[in-house]
C-alpha cells in the first residue's frame, strides 16, 4: 500500500471521525448556548424585580457577564471536543487492523528516508516487533533496523534512533501535526455552526 493511500486512508478516517465529533460538538454547543440563554433570562427577570434604577444597571452588568461566561463555556467545550476527536482518532488507529497498522509504521520509516536505526515502540506494540522487522526488510531491501527492548511512553507509532538523532513518528506527534494543519478548519466549522 502506498504512502499516499495510507495517508489518504488515515486522513479520511480522521475526517470521518472528526465529522461525527463535530456534529456532536455542534449539538452540545447549542445545548450550552441554550442553557446560557436560560440562565441569562433568569438573571434578567431577577434584576427587573430589584427596582427601576438598580434594574437597568443589573441587566446591563449581568447580560455582559452571562455573554462572556457563555462564550467561555462554549469555547472550552469546543476545544474539549476537538481534543476528544483527536484522542478517538489515535485510539482508532492504534487499535485497528494490525496489518494496516504495521504498513503505517513502515510508511512512517520510509517517509524519513532512513535505512537503519533502532526502532522504539510502545509497550502495547512490542509484540509487533518481529513482524515489523520482517516486513521492513522486505519493504526496504538492505536495511538494518533493530527494535529496542525498552518500551516508549507513547500510545502508538514509533521512534527511530539513528546515532544521536531521534525521528519522532509517534502517533501523538503525527496527530499534533495534523491538528496544527487542520485545527483552524475544524474550529471554523464549529464557530460558523454557532453563528448560522
Amino acid at each position: 500500500m502506498s504512502i499516499e493511500k495510507i495517508t489518504s486512508k488515515i486522513e479520511n478516517d480522521a475526517r470521518a471521525s472528526a465529522q461525527v465529533t463535530i456534529d456532536t460538538a455542534k449539538q452540545q454547543a447549542w445545548d450550552v448556548v441554550r442553557e446560557a440563554n436560560e440562565k441569562a433570562d433568569k438573571l434578567i427577570a431577577q434584576a427587573e424585580q430589584d427596582g427601576l434604577d438598580a434594574k437597568e444597571k443589573q441587566i446591563v452588568r449581568r447580560k455582559s457577564v452571562a455573554a462572556i461566561d457563555g462564550r467561555n463555556v462554549i469555547l472550552a467545550k469546543k476545544q474539549g471536543l476537538i481534543d476528544e476527536c483527536f484522542r478517538a482518532a489515535i485510539d482508532r488507529i492504534v487499535g485497528g487492523d494490525r496489518d494496516k497498522y504495521i504498513d503505517f509504521l513502515i510508511s512512517t520509516i520510509k517517509a524519513q528516508g532512513i535505512k537503519e536505526g533502532e526502532i522504539c515502540l510502545s509497550a502495547s506494540d512490542q509484540p509487533l516487533a518481529e513482524t515489523l522487522l520482517k516486513k521492513l526488510a522486505e519493504a526496504i531491501p538492505g536495511s538494518g533496523f533493530t527494535v529496542s527492548k525498552d518500551a516508549q511512553n507513547i500510545k502508538g507509532g514509533l521512534l527511530v534512533k539513528v546515532g544521536s538523532t531521534v525521528y519522532n513518528a509517534s502517533i501523538e506527534a503525527i496527530a499534533k501535526d495534523i491538528r496544527n494543519d487542520i485545527g483552524a478548519e475544524v474550529a471554523s466549522v464549529l464557530f460558523n455552526a454557532q453563528e448560522n
